[in-house]
């Protein structure tokens, strides 16, 4: 059975307290964080598991929350979308943040959106067709109600990051 479902998600109450992985559950994420789409006989292979007791483990993993779910990493440029940049949001005290926050999940250019802490309130990740379409996605959140002013980044280079378990 390959692993590859668009999204598994777990019940939605939240991780179970006792989710912390051990050493055969970080091998088993290590694998998939590198490929979400392992085969159950290569996860045993790194594990020295059987397949049963590997999905029983990968199973739980998700059950438990440790596995928010399997997803496909995209090329943006293939996409259209070569220009990426990292925007900064700063709000007034009494904005409304759910207004706000649906603009920017409303948005095709928005890749991702977090609340932060700091001088701004908001970090976003653009992926645009070109640079106007980010100075207009730039224009479009300085916009939004209750927003005081914006910042951003173009992207030039992604580094590699670490993406193992700690």
């Amino acid at each position: 059975m390959a692993l590859t479902s668009a999204s598994r998600r777990s019940s939605g109450a939240g991780p179970v307290p006792d989710a912390t992985p051990d050493d055969t559950d970080r091998v088993l994420l290590d694998v998939l964080l590198h490929d979400g789409r392992a085969t159950l006989q290569e996860l045993a292979a790194a594990t020295g598991l059987s397949t049963s007791a590997t999905s029983v483990r990968v199973r739980k993993l998700v059950e438990r929350g440790v596995i928010a779910g399997f997803h496909a990493r995209v090329d943006r440029a293939v996409l259209g979308r070569p220009v990426e940049a990292l925007a900064q949001v700063q709000v007034r005290a009494d904005a409304d943040l759910t207004a706000l926050e649906g603009a920017l999940a409303g948005s095709a250019a928005v890749v991702s959106a977090w609340q932060v802490t700091g001088e701004y309130d908001y970090a976003v990740h653009l992926a645009c067709r070109s640079l106007p379409d980010v100075e207009a996605e730039l224009r479009h959140l300085r916009a939004q109600p209750g927003v005081l002013r914006t910042s951003a980044q173009l992207l030039l280079h992604r580094v590699p990051s670490w993406s193992g378990v700690a």
